[in-house]
Parts: structure tokens; sequence; C-alpha cells
């Protein structure tokens, strides 16, 4: 039986999407309903549907707050919203010249 795992890089769409994900009007409703943010309602959901999210966390704060996701579940109505919101569009587009700086120190 062959098992395979989606591994998820940039959840939260990197600083260059200025936070397009955290606006968006479906999760932001979803959050306040369980108390939490936007990301965690984002990751959250990776997690629920078992993908293996690898999520960039800048400072102690941030990655206490990625932490803090298991204390809570989006219900199957959430998780179907969630879905719902596929607009196939990328919301990290960093330039392949800027990837080869930062990542191969170029």
């Amino acid at each position: 039986m062959l098992i395979t795992t989606v591994e998820c890089w940039f959840t939260l769409g990197s600083a260059t999407s200025e936070g397009a994900l955290f606006k968006d009007p479906v999760i932001k409703k979803i959050a306040e309903a369980h108390g939490k943010i936007p990301a965690q309602v984002i990751q959250c959901w990776h997690i629920q549907d078992v993908f293996s999210i690898i999520p960039c966390a800048s400072t102690p704060d941030y990655i206490k707050e990625n932490i803090r996701i298991f204390d809570f579940a989006l219900t199957d109505n959430e998780m179907r919203q969630m879905r719902s919101l596929n607009k196939e569009k990328r919301f990290f587009n960093m330039p392949l010249k800027d990837k080869e700086r930062i990542y191969l120190n170029t």
C-alpha cells in the first residue's frame, strides 16, 4: 500500500502576499467563531485535511501562534467553506532572482 502526504510550504502566503489570505471574509468569520486568528484557521484546515505544513515564522510570537492550532477543530461545514475558497491562485510569487539571492546566497 502506497501512502502519500501533501507537503505545503508558505501556507499563509508569505510576506509577498501582503496578508491577502488573512483578509478573506470567510476565513475571518471562521476565526472569530473559534476565538482564533486567520493564520491559525488556515493551518488547522491543512492539518485536518491531513496535509503536512511547513509554516514560516520569523518571531517567537509567530511560532507560538503556529503551535496554538491543536486546541480546536473546524466543523465539516467550515472545512467545506475553506475548500470552496480555491481560486487557483498562488500567494507566494517571489521573483526567481529574489529566490536565488535569498535561498542560494548569490
